[in-house]
């Protein structure tokens, strides 16, 4: 096993991708996924080894494509740009890997006593749930309550905390995972350990995993009763007063958060009366992409009450808009265009898109 995952780590730059092209034809093709699976198992020939399952799990994420486990990669192909990252054999593997039954000790794994193995079960996890059969998979196993328990072990340290979160981050895209969710009063762990750690890692995809969680009702009711939105507005890091260090995938995991919230009445009125849309409108300011496109679409989705309109205007929100028209970023001008198309609602709001130079803005796109 040792020897695979240094096979799969070798080579120079640019040469590597070809050489972890190899493993997975080799694995894939010639019965080795059966293989690593079965060392995963209490019927492996060697035993419950802690180091070969730990380097069994890193060669099956390897294997499924590391890169897929990215949320930026996945929210980007849930906003319905390509997601390029599933080349080269990967979705094979992944499929391979779940048909002979490896969902069922990745998910055993989370509860094991050595906690370098629980983090990598989870990332495995991480890298195997991009669609939905598998994320039910894993929940009827019971990796929600499992996950759950790993982000709240006194003992994990935060790089076994992120991977955990991180895996939720994929599978509370199931609807029956976020119920299950729900049921567990799992948005109390995902502030509490996820939004409230220190290391921004864990933050960044305990909001995007926080941010799918809420698409259910009871979910979205917990995320106000434990004052989330509060907490989701302070890590924007974008208030004059805030003595936070401002971290652009943060702010675009929060961003994406808000704007799902934003559906709900209650939640528009909260972001507006807590600042929230000062802090988004200062987040257009970023110099990146992603973080202006997630803002944009929490401002437009805020913007369907009358006094958020009024308040993202005299913000400066359809000057901020127009302006972003011309962004080289496409994701960012069809952002600008909803925002925009909500922020005129009036013919006061019309006239200043029109002052504003909207009309060339919007003719030119």
């Amino acid at each position: 096993a040792k020897a695979l995952y240094q096979f799969a780590k070798d080579g120079g730059e640019g040469n590597e991708p070809e050489i972890i092209m190899h493993l997975r034809g080799a694995l894939g093709d010639g019965g080795g996924i059966p293989v690593v699976i079965k060392l995963l198992t209490k019927e492996a020939w060697c035993g419950a080894d802690f180091e070969v399952q730990a380097v069994c799990l890193n060669i099956l994420s390897r294997c499924a494509g590391e890169a897929v486990a990215d949320g930026r990669l996945i929210l980007r192909k849930r906003n319905g740009e390509s997601c390029q990252a599933d080349k080269n054999g990967e979705e094979k593997c992944r499929l391979k890997t779940v048909e002979l039954g490896g969902l069922k000790p990745m998910v055993e794994h989370l509860k094991s006593e050595e906690l370098d193995v629980a983090g990598k079960a989870a990332y495995c996890i991480a890298c195997h749930a991009l669609d939905s059969p598998v994320r039910l998979g894993i929940h009827i196993l019971g990796g929600v309550a499992l996950l759950l328990q790993l982000m709240s072990n006194k003992n994990a340290d935060d790089g076994v905390v992120n991977q955990a979160a991180l895996a939720l981050s994929t599978v509370l895209q199931h609807v029956e995972a976020k119920d299950e969710l729900y049921r567990l009063k799992g948005m109390k762990v995902l502030i509490d350990q996820g939004l409230m750690s220190d290391s921004v890692d864990v933050q960044e995809n305990a909001a995007r995993a926080l941010a799918y969680a809420i698409e259910q009702e009871g979910n979205l009711k917990d995320l106000r009763r434990l004052e989330g939105i509060d907490k989701l507005i302070e890590m924007l890091a974008a208030l004059p007063d805030t003595d936070r260090v401002p971290n652009d995938k943060v702010r675009q995991s929060v961003s994406f958060a808000l704007s799902l919230s934003a559906f709900d009445s209650e939640c528009r009125t909260e972001i507006r009366m807590k600042e929230g849309l000062r802090a988004l409108s200062n987040c257009l300011a970023s110099e990146e992409a992603r973080v202006q496109e997630e803002a944009l679409m929490a401002l437009a989705n805020c913007a369907f009450d009358i006094p958020c309109k009024q308040t993202i205007g005299a913000l400066g929100g359809m000057k901020n808009g127009i302006g972003l028209l011309s962004n080289g970023e496409l994701s960012v001008v069809a952002n600008a265009c909803v925002a925009l198309s909500r922020l005129v609602f009036d013919f006061m709001s019309g006239l200043d898109f029109v002052e504003e130079g909207g009309v060339g803005q919007l003719a030119s796109v």
